[in-house]
């Protein structure tokens, strides 16, 4: 199989460098990727993150004014409010790149009551900037967040928006006062865009060097322009990606050093969501094994490895083992964890290039509207919800494996089990879910993968719908609490509160899964106050 993925990979570039994809690329050339002449505008309207360098260098007085000012007024902390791009760039700032002098970075991108709950109570104890980005400028999310936030901070002042221009949030942060506005450039889809303002606002914030972000950035961008395929990483990593999945390895798995462990969930979104479409598609998966030799890869026979780590932080117990079993793996060392902005343009090059080289446009997300539209039909009545395959109740995440004995028998390796979380997404829920990923893996041939609601809805969401024509879906959530042991919080203008949005959404992702055949169990946690 390996010898199989070199051949590929190497006719892949083969067609890369023929067709001259490179300078097509970057001459906004979309009939790389379609022939519809109107699916071919869409695509140039999303080739903007190939050319947003000097226009993001142009904003770093700005950024860095802003930055002065808000530690002149002792703002000493930063809630980003978004979902997917949005959120997930910022995330990574927060955990791995936040500089000397900077605000510590949280993000929030969760509709669950206890998680608004959690945020609210983390701002209450200190004095805090809020980020409110969106691209639309109207994510149902993001905008209900900001009503119950402002609901407790009065002050326009202590708001920042970041949009696209012309969007209704432009229009609401003009009128509701907040301090600053940062328009993006349109052309630019959300998981493209941790570069622009939409990362580069909060990495102000954090005290990263803007300078030398950009500066890192625009070096593997000259270097992904490269017609010389051998010295173009980006085409490489595309290249090898779109040659895994030609040969049956679909799933992506991570194998990332501890002081870059939360860059797996921006991968997540930008290659889930970008090449799961049409029936294609990788998905990745973070979380290690614990076989080794036949076992693991006889547990990897439909995977690629892919591990980034830093000199600071070399030890990968789990791509060494994956290389010793001789399974198809890429391993990328980073001089200092800064360069996580270097590794930002190789994946949104590769995944550029492996969605050309697998005949798809990586540039939209055709089945996200899906779950969208099903949570707008419950909550208005138009829609009802839609039965799981199976629905019962547990009192603890540990008896799981039990209670699914036999379907997790009946998965074979050829297939994924997605477990949908829709809980808080606090460190305690993610120990705890990572405990049931490994007690569930070691039950059943096929992979297993954790992911939390709504946030999944914005990634890998897209894959589960519209990709790879397999995978089972368990549902997990705590909503009974929601009746009395947790307190609803309202969202200012609508008629329903956070309890009823989020269950919406989870319901409206089960009716939609459902409509297209997917298996589906519900399982309620009940766990009491």
């Amino acid at each position: 199989m390996a010898n199989a993925l070199e051949t590929r990979m190497n006719e892949h570039l083969q067609r890369l460098q023929t067709e001259h994809a490179v300078t097509r690329l970057w001459q906004r050339d979309a009939a790389l990727f379609s022939a519809d002449i109107h699916v071919q505008k869409a695509i140039r309207d999303r080739l903007g993150w190939l050319f947003h360098i000097d226009a993001m260098r142009g904003q770093v007085e700005r950024l860095a004014v802003l930055a002065r000012v808000t530690a002149r007024l002792s703002y000493d902390r930063v809630l980003v409010v978004g979902m997917g791009g949005s959120s997930l760039w910022p995330e990574v700032l927060g955990k791995h790149l936040k500089g000397k002098r900077g605000l510590p970075v949280r993000i929030i991108d969760s509709t669950h009551p206890e998680a608004i709950a959690e945020v609210i109570a983390w701002g209450q104890q200190g004095k805090p900037l809020f980020v409110i980005a969106t691209k639309s400028g109207g994510t149902i999310e993001t905008i209900s967040t900001y009503r119950a936030l402002r609901q407790i901070w009065k002050d326009g002042a202590d708001f920042l928006a970041i949009t696209d221009p012309r969007s209704s949030l432009e229009t609401l942060a003009k009128a509701e006062g907040f301090r600053d506005t940062f328009l993006n450039p349109p052309d630019i889809g959300g998981r493209f865009s941790a570069g622009t303002l939409f990362g580069l606002v909060p990495a102000a914030l954090a005290g990263v060097v803007l300078h030398d972000a950009l500066d890192r950035m625009a070096d593997v961008l000259e270097s992904c322009h490269d017609e010389d395929l051998l010295a173009n990483p980006g085409a490489q990593l595309g290249a090898f990606l779109a040659a895994a999945h030609d040969v049956g390895r679909w799933q992506l798995r991570l194998a990332l050093g501890p002081d870059v462990s939360g860059f797996g969930a921006w991968i997540e979104q930008l290659v889930a969501e970008s090449t799961g479409k049409l029936g294609v598609g990788l998905l990745p998966m973070t979380g290690e094994l614990p076989e080794s030799g036949a076992a693991l890869a006889a547990r990897l026979e439909h995977a690629v490895v892919v591990g980034l780590t830093t000199f600071a932080a070399p030890d990968q117990d789990f791509l060494t083992r994956a290389v010793d079993a001789d399974v198809p793996s890429q391993a990328f060392v980073l001089p200092e964890v800064a360069d996580l902005w270097t590794e930002v343009v190789r994946w949104e090059a590769a995944t550029a290039f492996c969605g050309l080289l697998l005949g798809i446009n990586p540039f939209d997300e055709p089945d996200v509207s899906a779950a969208k539209a099903a949570t707008s039909g419950l909550l208005d009545g138009t829609l009802q919800p839609v039965a799981a395959d199976r629905a019962f109740a547990v009192k603890s995440l540990a008896t799981l494996p039990d209670e699914l004995a036999a379907e997790l028998a009946a998965l074979t390796s050829d297939d994924y089990l997605a477990v949908l979380a829709w809980l808080p997404g606090n460190g305690a829920n993610q120990q705890r879910l990572e405990k049931l990923r490994q007690a569930l893996q070691a039950r059943t041939a096929a992979a297993v993968v954790v992911q939390i609601g709504p946030r999944y809805l914005h990634s890998t969401g897209q894959f589960h719908k519209g990709g790879q024509k397999r995978g089972s879906f368990l549902f997990i959530d705590d909503f009974k609490r929601l009746d009395g042991a947790v307190a609803d919080i309202a969202i200012p203008g609508q008629p329903f509160g956070f309890a009823t949005l989020v269950r919406a959404q989870a319901d409206g992702d089960v009716a939609v899964l459902k409509a297209r055949g997917k298996p589906v169990i519900r399982v309620r946690l009940e766990l009491g106050k």
